[in-house]
């Protein structure tokens, strides 16, 4: 079977965030089950809003075409490259997309990784000719609520050599530094507990005047250290004793919390979207909107009983990547079945 990829969003190594390494993943284990997944993906702009031509490439271990319009290139790769299923994920013209994908004749599946309908640039509904798949329960749900649609929960694959580090330091760990994901919250933490040392690594592409602004306020804190984005995240996580992640946007998994549990890292986290199911009994959630105070002693409670919880986060986080062959079986069998329809 050959699965194609397309989103408009840009991929590795142009944009570092969970849909991009999610889809690394999963084109690497959908190859170890016999198959073929290909990239069809946008590319970030560069110096005065330029945009490189279409290139293609096998450097990620699987062909990626990167186009400055991918709604546009998809006729013309679905063409050449002959997929048997198209896979439209998470986007900002996703729509517009998945009526692009059904206009090649090729079975159409839509993969869900966020809740966030602004960003489809029109409307889902149930079609006959459409098969929705959702990153996580929560993900279903919501769109079964908003849209009427009926999803198949396909959770993001984790190839556990890539995050497994070996080690373990003294870092409270903060990745992607942006208001939606609580990065309010973790300074003010960090002012409230200044015998804790942090570490905040960027994901996203950062605006630079925002950048700047946080990285002045990193420093006259005196306990937060600031890493540009990384390819590899292992030294990261070597270096790092718990996550915190006290999202204030819906989380539809959260998959740096997979990462850091299979370093037995315990997890903080807010309780908004799936990450109550994901944090599991491997860490603590809270409302974003609780007082600082109840974070801080959270965070120092998971501290003082980490040897116990950090047993606990790496049983679920090696759990949860043991099953990447149930998983890439459960998606080839849907697709194939979509198609065969």
């Amino acid at each position: 079977m050959r699965v194609l990829f397309v989103s408009d969003y840009p991929h590795l190594p142009s944009i570092k965030g969970g849909l991009q390494t999610t889809t690394h993943d999963l084109c690497h284990a959908i190859g170890v089950a016999g198959a073929t997944a290909a990239v069809l993906c946008g590319q970030v702009e560069g110096a005065a809003g330029t945009i490189a031509p279409s290139v293609s490439d096998t450097s990620l271990g699987y062909l990626c075409m990167r186009a400055p319009a991918p709604l546009e290139a998809l006729p013309l790769v679905a063409a050449a490259w002959q997929p048997d299923t198209i896979v439209v994920q998470s986007g900002m013209s996703l729509t517009r997309m998945v009526l692009a994908s059904l206009d090649t004749g090729r079975p159409t599946v839509v993969y869900l990784h966020n809740v966030e309908s602004h960003q489809l640039g029109g409307r889902l509904v149930p079609d006959p000719r459409l098969l929705y798949l959702a990153n996580s329960h929560f993900t279903a749900q919501r769109w079964r609520a908003l849209a009427g649609l009926q999803c198949a929960v396909i959770p993001p694959v984790v190839q556990a050599d890539s995050y497994l580090a070996g080690a373990s330091g003294d870092k409270v760990l903060f990745v992607n530094p942006v208001p939606i994901k609580g990065v309010e919250l973790m300074f003010a933490l960090a002012a409230h507990c200044p015998d804790i040392p942090f570490l905040v690594v960027e994901s996203w592409n950062i605006e630079p005047v925002w950048r700047d602004w946080c990285r002045r306020r990193a420093q006259s804190l005196g306990n937060i250290e600031w890493l540009e984005p990384v390819d590899d995240m292992r030294p990261v996580y070597a270096r790092s004793r718990l996550l915190l992640m006290p999202s204030v946007w819906e989380e539809s998994f959260g998959r740096t919390s997979v990462e850091a549990q299979l370093n037995g890292m315990p997890v903080l986290a807010s309780d908004r979207g799936a990450l109550p199911e994901i944090v599991g009994r491997a860490g603590t959630v809270l409302d974003p909107h609780a007082p600082v105070e109840r974070w801080a002693d959270a965070l120092r409670s998971l501290l003082a009983a980490h040897e116990d919880v950090s047993a606990v986060a790496r049983r679920q986080g090696l759990g949860h990547a043991a099953a990447t062959p149930l998983i890439v079986g459960q998606l080839l069998g849907l697709l194939a079945g979509h198609a065969a329809r």
